[in-house]
């Protein structure tokens, strides 16, 4: 996975994200909408042939590079939490 970014201005940012899947992107645009300071946060859709990701985030009262990364943590923390309750649901042998 590679990660690029690209301040538009002090409000706006974009990252692009080579080599993952679409549905990455949409786990973070998610958690993105959900930080209040968020004014936008959008996907664009990919080509079909090319493993590229572009996330756009505004953000107000808070820098967009915070906002964004505060969402990825969010995600990591909800995918931990799914993972060991399919694992307790699963009797532990997830492994």
């Amino acid at each position: 996975m590679q990660v690029q970014t690209t301040s538009e201005d002090e409000k706006g940012l974009t990252v692009e994200i080579t080599g993952e899947d679409y549905s990455l992107a949409e786990i973070v645009h998610h958690e993105l909408l959900e930080e209040k300071s968020v004014t936008f946060a959008g996907v664009l859709p990919p080509h079909p042939l090319i493993k590229k990701l572009v996330l756009k985030v505004r953000a107000q009262r808070i820098k967009p590079e915070k906002a964004f990364a505060n969402s990825v943590e969010r995600a990591t923390k909800t995918t931990q939490e799914l993972f060991s309750s399919m694992k307790k649901a699963l009797g532990g042998g997830a492994d």
